[in-house]
């Protein structure tokens, strides 16, 4: 009785491989990934709408886990960063969310200048809502090659200065060479969601169906509504929404700033303190909350690092990372920052337990 069980069972095996073998077949480029020839041979009958939706959905979703590269998105340029978005950015909202001047604007131009060059087939498109392209080129410029922000908008002050001058020159060099992968955008070109929104189309058109689309907002509080008549509260949750719904239906990855409200006592900041904003916490795939113990305690700091051409503590930007839905890393990243050339080095993992040290008294 038991053979005779085993016999059928084994048949049953046999039958559904032979069965799968006339449906399912391989890519002939990866032998792992499968294509299925024929889905009305799935239950021997044509499919009714509901099934051939969802086998569609199945199709398109695999071929687009297949076509992601090894490292599952694109990188930051920032390894650590990376890691904890499970190898890379993927299409989805992130936020970068503190207090004003504690660093976010510069991590997310830094961020967009290092997407631009180190991934292929990419378009970032930096937008400023706030401050104009003309004080926003030269930081572009000053973060690339490592020069003072002074120095990038004011050539004319360092003309005795040739090797400055030959920096300069290789970040506008740069800045040409990479039009097809990096743009800037101010209030001057519009601050409305139907603008932006608008410009992503005219991107999906005009650049080649390969290029991913990296769409940076600085700051999604600032973003306008021409259509509604919506205020405060109302007008946040619909930005809200209408921003994470591009991250779908355009397939691009939408990266912003966010402010916080004020922190009593200088704390760090939880996810919580999203000013007056609970569905962009809702909407959100990434959630970064940065903090700058420099900025608040000045001298009396305790996480910072030491320049040896300053004589005072220099900052150091933690990133708590408050939501993730890319991977189950909640920890938090820092980052060595040179306020003068908007600049930041992402401290490596034995610096990291030092701050973490500082941060937490042991």
């Amino acid at each position: 009785m038991l053979d005779m069980n085993f016999q059928e069972i084994f048949k049953q095996m046999q039958d559904q491989v032979d069965k799968d073998d006339s449906i399912f077949a391989t890519q002939p480029y990866n032998p792992f990934h499968i294509k299925l020839m024929d889905p009305n041979k799935l239950y021997n009958r044509a499919l009714n709408p509901i099934e051939a939706k969802m086998i569609q959905s199945i199709a398109s979703i695999d071929d687009y886990s297949w076509s992601r590269d090894s490292r599952g998105g694109l990188t930051t340029g920032f390894p650590l960063f990376d890691e904890s978005l499970d190898g890379g950015v993927q299409p989805g909202l992130f936020l970068l969310a503190s207090q004003a001047n504690v660093g976010k604007s510069a991590m997310l131009m830094q961020i967009a200048q290092q997407m631009s060059d180190k991934n292929e087939n990419v378009h970032v498109a930096y937008h400023s809502l706030d401050d104009s392209a003309n004080e926003l080129t030269p930081r572009y410029i000053a973060c690339k090659q490592q020069i003072t922000i002074s120095q990038a908008k004011n050539p004319s002050k360092y003309a005795n200065e040739e090797e400055v001058l030959e920096k300069r020159n290789e970040g506008i060099k740069h800045l040409y060479r990479n039009a097809n992968k990096f743009s800037i955008w101010d209030s001057n070109d519009g601050t409305s969601v139907e603008k932006i929104e608008q410009r992503i189309k005219e991107m999906k058109m005009h650049f080649p169906a390969e290029t991913k689309l990296v769409i940076m907002i600085d700051s999604i509080y600032d973003l306008t509504v021409e259509t509604k008549q919506l205020q405060d509260k109302a007008l946040h949750e619909y930005v809200a929404k209408l921003v994470k719904q591009w991250t779908v239906a355009y397939d691009v990855v939408v990266m912003c700033t966010a402010h916080l409200r004020k922190l009593n006592g200088g704390r760090r900041p939880m996810t919580d303190d999203l000013k007056e904003n609970n569905r962009l916490e809702y909407e959100a795939n990434f959630i970064g909350l940065l903090y700058n113990d420099v900025g608040i305690h000045e001298e009396n700091a305790k996480v910072y690092w030491l320049d040896e051409n300053e004589e005072t503590k220099q900052p150091v930007i933690e990133m708590k990372v408050g939501k993730n839905k890319f991977g189950s890393f909640k920890g938090t990243r820092f980052y060595e920052f040179m306020p003068n050339m908007s600049y930041m080095i992402e401290a490596p993992p034995e610096d990291a337990r030092r701050y973490l040290a500082s941060v937490y008294g042991s």
